[in-house]
């Protein structure tokens, strides 16, 4: 299965320099796509429904980076976390509800922003 969804701005809540964000969605109309290929094709789909919580907290690091040149001007704040994922799908005939989410394995996680282009400084 491959979706294509657009978040909605009051799902993510975000704070940075504490290194911690989650973003919490419940029955988010989408469409399955399958695979990738066709997703990027828009090719056939079949109406879904997701929900997921994810939840980054308890920073391990601060990284500050910046790169001057002018063909790249980029700067940013990235703090590696843990964090935690539980997630369902549903469409028609097909149900999932993944594992809690005190029982993710993460391999790796981070928060961060970062400030390029003409908003570089």
């Amino acid at each position: 299965m491959f979706w294509i969804v657009k978040i909605p701005d009051s799902s993510v809540d975000v704070n940075v320099g504490a290194g911690r964000a989650r973003m919490q969605v419940t029955d988010l109309e989408t469409e399955d796509y399958h695979d990738i290929c066709n997703a990027l094709a828009d090719g056939p789909s079949v109406e879904a429904e997701v929900s997921f919580d994810v939840v980054w907290s308890g920073p391990t690091g601060r990284n500050r980076l910046r790169n001057d040149a002018p063909d790249q001007r980029f700067t940013g704040l990235f703090l590696p976390t843990n964090a935690t994922v539980e997630w369902s799908a549903e469409e028609d005939g097909f149900e999932f509800q993944s594992d809690p989410a005190n029982t993710s394995n993460v391999v790796y996680a981070e928060v961060g922003e970062e400030r390029n282009g003409k908003f570089f400084s």
